[in-house]
């Protein structure tokens, strides 16, 4: 809103205190000291003024008042200042007029509200009362912190809660009947509330040191999946997106894991020497029926294929498929891990302690290739020392290659190095079995490690193999008892299984399964 006053020209810091004195009355137009002409004036005025100010008669900068009746526009106000006596004045900018003609004018004559509060608005520090509400809002906020502090001392389950409320995926919780996830307004806007009640309520306590709580893990959340997101992406491009993996963390707030390279095949370590031209192939017309002339029976076993690819051989039944010198080509059935994984599976974090697992995202038939066992090749020297490291942090990663009953010669590290099978965890009843196949690589001591299905598997089931799989008959008699004791602690078996052994590496007496993984 503006307001209309008399000329410009006459006012200026020093007209407060002129002989003239009445010429700065601006609420009331000097134009006699007749009492009806006044009130005539001051029925026009009323009359004329608008929300949004006076409509004034113009004139340039130039021109003169032709009488002192002459009234001019406040454009805007400038600034707010108080004297040594405590009177109030404002700087108003005149409509049409230049900043030169800027005059202080008292307050109670600034009949311009509008104004008012759009200076205000832009120069808050200046309104005497907003400075006051500060300086108490901002005691009020003091006592209010030290409150917080006060009651903000979380348990370790209020943490997790925290934490499970801020990871789920479900939008929106409720605990006791308050909402969890508020605003940062709604949560200045409830410590307030529950600050201010003289009778404080342990509930509304601890909803409200919940809602801190969340608050604050809140936009670790939003870094966490960021960076998983950028996990993912270097997976899937890695894999060339064939088949899609996918990330997901619903359960903490841990990232991807720190020194882990995602790699598609073994890769050779320091002396190793991966051979992959072999002395010699299958000359079938047809893998699957020709099974006297197949790459299975030539090396003394069967064909472990149905012609659909499915597995027919039981667990520890070593598998030859045919290799590059064979007739057939890429379409063969009896090339089954060559051709890689095709089941679209994620990689998640596990909400019983377990770290990340795996988890299929469609259904899996019994006897499906699920995905191999890839890592570092290393030799069975370099093994042991890396064992007795893996070993105090409660881990292992260490498959030993010792299908054929001789000294191990080299083993698989998956610890730096690896795929999705990284991640899956130990089970006492898994679903997985791992087998030794060999193709390109004919070398008896490195045989590449794959995992089939040993069940039927359900869409979101986790995928699990036993880490205990070995070829010793009677592990009682080979020392197995007194490993176990020393992993009992680290290696805690947490697979929830009927029969589960409780520890990871402890096996059933008389157990016959597959070979390779080592525990050192």
């Amino acid at each position: 809103m503006s307001e209309i006053h008399d000329d410009p020209s006459t006012l200026g810091d020093t007209n407060m205190e002129t002989e003239n004195a009445e010429s700065v009355a601006l609420s009331v137009s000097l134009i006699s000291n007749d009492s009806k002409q006044d009130e005539q004036l001051k029925k026009k005025r009323k009359s004329r003024r608008k929300t949004d100010g006076y409509k004034s008669r113009k004139r340039t900068k130039s021109s003169k008042p032709a009488t002192k009746s002459e009234e001019y526009e406040v454009e805007m106000i400038i600034d707010h200042k108080t004297d040594e006596e405590g009177n109030e004045f404002y700087l108003v900018h005149w409509k049409g007029w230049s900043d030169d003609d800027d005059s202080w004018v008292p307050v109670e004559d600034c009949e311009c509200p509008a104004l008012i509060a759009e200076f205000y608005q832009r120069n808050p520090d200046k309104n005497p009362n907003a400075v006051e509400t500060i300086q108490k809002n901002a005691a009020e906020s003091a006592q209010l912190q030290s409150y917080i502090e006060g009651i903000l001392k979380p348990a370790n389950e209020d943490i997790d809660l925290a934490i499970q409320l801020v990871c789920s995926a479900t939008d929106r919780h409720k605990m006791n009947g308050f909402k969890i996830h508020f605003s940062n307004e709604e949560i200045n806007k409830y410590a307030f509330m529950v600050y201010r009640k003289k009778q404080k309520l342990l509930q509304m306590e601890k909803n409200l040191m919940m809602q801190l709580l969340t608050r604050d893990f809140r936009q670790r959340r939003v870094d966490q999946l960021a960076r998983l997101k950028e996990w993912e992406d270097e997976i899937n491009e890695a894999t060339q997106g064939k088949p899609p993996v996918k990330i997901e963390n619903n359960v903490d707030l841990d990232e991807p894991p720190v020194g882990f390279t995602y790699v598609t095949q073994c890769k050779a370590g320091e002396g190793v020497v991966i051979p992959d031209d072999p002395v010699i192939g299958c000359e079938c017309l047809d893998c699957i029926d020709g099974r006297k002339t197949c790459c299975g029976p030539m090396s003394g076993t069967q064909s472990a294929y149905t012609k659909a690819g499915r597995l027919k051989v039981p667990v520890g039944t070593p598998i030859y498929e045919c290799n590059s010198r064979c007739r057939c080509g890429p379409e063969c059935p009896n090339r089954v891990v060559q051709r890689g994984s095709k089941l679209k599976l994620c990689i998640f974090r596990t909400s019983n302690g377990c770290g990340w697992g795996v988890k299929t995202l469609e259904t899996i038939r019994k006897n499906s290739f699920v995905i191999e066992y890839v890592g570092e090749i290393i030799t069975n020297e370099e093994a042991e020392k890396r064992g007795v490291q893996y070993d105090s942090e409660g881990r292992t990663y260490l498959f030993d290659l010792d299908f054929n009953d001789i000294d191990c010669v080299y083993s698989v590290d998956a610890a730096h190095q690896g795929n999705v099978a990284h991640f899956i965890n130990h089970s006492c009843d898994p679903n997985l079995a791992v087998f030794a196949m060999w193709a390109n690589c004919m070398d008896p001591n490195m045989p590449r490690l794959a995992l089939f299905a040993q069940r039927d598997i359900h869409v979101g089931e986790e995928l699990t193999f036993d880490y205990a799989s070995s070829k010793t008959e009677n592990p009682q008699e080979n020392g197995a008892t007194s490993v176990a004791k020393e992993v009992t602690v680290k290696n805690e078996c947490r697979c929830g299984a009927a029969n589960c052994r409780k520890i990871m590496f402890s096996l059933p007496e008389n157990q016959v399964i597959a070979p390779f993984l080592k525990v050192d």
